[in-house]
């Protein structure tokens, strides 16, 4: 399965944890929950296992694949039932500069 998403706000990991209140926090995810249900209206079983590629492609300075993970771990709370380590089996993070902000998720 591949999903695209489109326009997601670019959130490195190192402000996601700089002493941010956790009211920003919550907001960040409210406002990418809508984006991504408005793209992607499935919510995929805890039943499966899921080995996951987020590959993220930004218009202007491209964050390095590791500053990603906050926005991995705020899509995969709206798309997987369950995030434990027996539905995700793996991810896969890449990252790389576009022609437009797209986060591309391969789902196996």
């Amino acid at each position: 399965m591949k999903i695209i998403l489109k326009d997601l706000p670019k959130v490195s990991l190192n402000v996601w944890y700089s002493s941010k209140h956790w009211s920003f926090r919550k907001k960040l995810k409210d406002n990418y929950t809508l984006i991504v249900k408005s793209q992607f209206k499935e919510v995929l079983p805890a039943s499966g296992s899921y080995d996951t590629e987020y590959h993220f492609i930004f218009k202007s300075r491209p964050l390095d694949a590791s500053n990603c993970v906050a926005m991995v771990k705020m899509i995969e709370d709206i798309i997987f039932e369950s995030d434990g380590y027996k539905v995700i089996k793996s991810i896969l993070i890449t990252s790389s500069k576009g022609a437009e902000d797209i986060v591309e998720i391969k789902i196996n």
